[in-house]
């Protein structure tokens, strides 16, 4: 029988979610296979009882367990030699700020595997990305009205779960005309369509969105296809902008001037065109609500500087200065939300959408031999990078 942990998130700001929740656990004991035991938390969505209450021991620590389940990434301090660990390790594109953090996996002969790489097909087979778009998108708005002081939406930790969000979102009325943009139609984007559609705002084609006057709120949502084209004038070809994004420009600005609340869904490849440049901002951008969700630092929206928490969500990007400021101290300024870890807003929804894929699509091939799944999304094994991912050698030498 292979003992699977579940461990405590140690990273601040704190992330409330957990890999399997607790009936989820308790079902995955029961087939005998595998057994799970779960690190005590003072902070996890589901408390120690809940746990305790399934039949799900609660440990103090997980040094005799064979693979470790998290969510974000573990202090180096806190990782165990020779485990497998599961968790997004914001690694991959080479982020300054976890590169210690890989070495020290490397050290430690940790086999690494990142729920971010787990895909067939080219497509991810586990993600939050639902519950990121839905807290993304009701942020903004939040965002929107405090901005102009013309309605007040609580926070989302005041709702139990997103049941309980729906019930209040389907009789909230909006007064007067709001003009949003959703870039992507992903998982996050569809997310974030629900809310809007949560709240009874109105789809609307491009070429409404950008000719036509309203008096209530609508929204435009834009595919790749649309926000970016090629650079020579050639027809748009979307493989091809995947094999070699830096052969593509924004098209954003032909959105910009009727844009109030721009919401930022989508993937976002380094060489990709970002959908805007900060000289771009002029008297014809009419944004002054971004929701970038993707949060990439400088990448497809520039004025994301820096990520924004939980606690405290909004920042101002001053236009003249091109710097950040406190947030909603000048009209004038963006406000931007570009929280990193959105779905810890809804944390007790997203763990239970995460932990049903992980049962049913990762649990069944956990422990095949050279499965491709796997194999494709482990970063480190035995003291080294695996082949796919040697690119990573001068990040960790």
């Amino acid at each position: 029988m292979i003992k699977i942990g579940i461990i405590k998130e140690y990273k601040i700001p704190n992330d409330f979610r957990t890999p399997f929740t607790p009936s989820q656990a308790d079902e995955i004991n029961k087939l005998k296979e595998y057994l799970i035991v779960c690190q005590s938390s003072e902070i996890r969505c589901f408390d120690d009882k809940e746990y305790n209450d399934r039949s799900v021991n609660v440990v103090n620590n997980l040094n005799d367990c064979d693979i470790i389940f998290g969510i974000k990434e573990v202090p180096k301090e806190k990782l165990i030699p020779n485990k497998t660990y599961f968790m997004f390790s914001h690694t991959i594109k080479k982020q300054l700020y976890n590169q210690l953090l890989l070495k020290e996996i490397i050290n430690k002969k940790i086999r690494l595997i990142d729920y971010e790489c787990l895909a067939t097909r080219g497509k991810r087979i586990v993600a939050f990305g639902k519950y990121a778009g839905i807290a993304g998108a009701y942020n903004s708005l939040m965002c929107y009205g405090k901005k102009y002081d013309i309605f007040n939406l609580d926070r989302l930790d005041c709702f139990k779960d997103t049941n309980d969000l729906y019930k209040f979102t389907s009789s909230f009325k909006f007064k007067g005309q709001i003009r949003i943009l959703i870039i992507g139609d992903g998982r996050v984007a569809k997310g974030a369509v629900e809310l809007l559609e949560s709240f009874k705002i109105i789809k609307v084609n491009t070429n409404d969105y950008i000719n036509k006057n309203y008096n209530h709120p609508v929204y435009c949502q834009l595919g790749v296809r649309e926000y970016v084209k090629r650079k020579d004038g050639k027809k748009f070809e979307e493989q091809e902008y995947f094999n070699e994004p830096e052969s593509f420009v924004s098209n954003y600005h032909k959105f910009s001037k009727t844009t109030e609340i721009l919401i930022n869904a989508a993937f976002w490849d380094p060489k990709s065109p970002k959908l805007f440049e900060e000289d771009n901002i002029n008297d014809d951008f009419s944004a002054r609500v971004i929701g970038d969700i993707s949060c990439d630092i400088d990448g497809a929206i520039p004025c994301t500087k820096i990520a924004s928490t939980i606690q405290n969500p909004f920042f101002d990007y001053c236009t003249e200065s091109k710097k950040i400021t406190k947030p909603f101290s000048n009209k004038k300024n963006i406000t931007v939300m570009s929280i990193d870890n959105l779905p810890s807003e809804l944390p007790r929804d997203s763990s239970r959408f995460f932990g049903k894929i992980l049962k049913e699509k990762i649990l069944p091939i956990l422990n095949e031999e050279n499965n491709e799944i796997i194999d494709g999304a482990t970063i480190t094994k035995d003291g080294r990078l695996t082949e796919k991912y040697n690119y990573l050698s001068d990040y960790v030498s």
